[in-house]
């Protein structure tokens, strides 16, 4: 019986280490504040997504513009009120954050496309960034979404100074007889 005891305690170890190597689920829940603005300004199509942090991020640009990161990870669902909550299973261990897809046109922002793609930010205006493994369940609290202003194009004419001085009846001059 010592032994069956033994072996059974081994594999649960053996089990507990597997799965932490692999991922962990994760449980992440807060409150989008400025939702309400946010869905008004952004198409239908627009939704909120877990986005794996790395150096080489992939996205690509839909056939009506807008920008998304590549990502296979859960899409959120965001209440009327601005809250969500995320659930989700076997995550690989790393970095991660939210990124609304979908929500502006790549040429918003200019070339880069991740400047295009908005993404929620903590009350101190830094990226939210959620750790694999970490303490979970996690409330972040109060975040906001960055969407960064159009981004003009140069002016290529330079501003006149000062305008033009209105000429007066005395200084028109008086048309020439030929």
């Amino acid at each position: 019986m010592k032994k069956w005891l033994s072996l059974a305690v081994a594999l649960g170890a053996v089990f507990l280490l597997i799965s932490f190597a692999f991922g962990a689920g994760m449980e992440i829940e807060g409150v989008i504040v400025d939702w309400k603005a946010v869905k008004a300004r952004v198409p239908a199509k627009a939704y909120l997504q877990l986005v794996k942090y790395g150096e080489n991020m992939k996205g690509t640009t839909d056939e009506e513009g807008f920008s998304a990161f590549d990502s296979k990870l859960p899409k959120i669902k965001v209440r009327d009120n601005g809250s969500f909550k995320l659930t989700a299973k076997e995550i690989p261990p790393g970095k991660y954050f939210i990124a609304l897809q979908r929500a502006l046109p790549k040429e918003m922002s200019g070339e880069n496309l991740a400047s295009a793609i908005p993404i929620l930010i903590t009350e101190k205006e830094q990226a939210l960034i959620i750790e694999v493994p970490g303490n979970f369940p996690m409330n972040v609290g109060k975040v906001f979404v960055a969407v960064r202003a159009k981004k003009e194009p140069p002016n290529k004419e330079p501003a006149p100074k000062e305008a033009p001085k209105k000429e007066s009846p005395e200084e028109t001059p008086a048309p020439q007889k030929e």
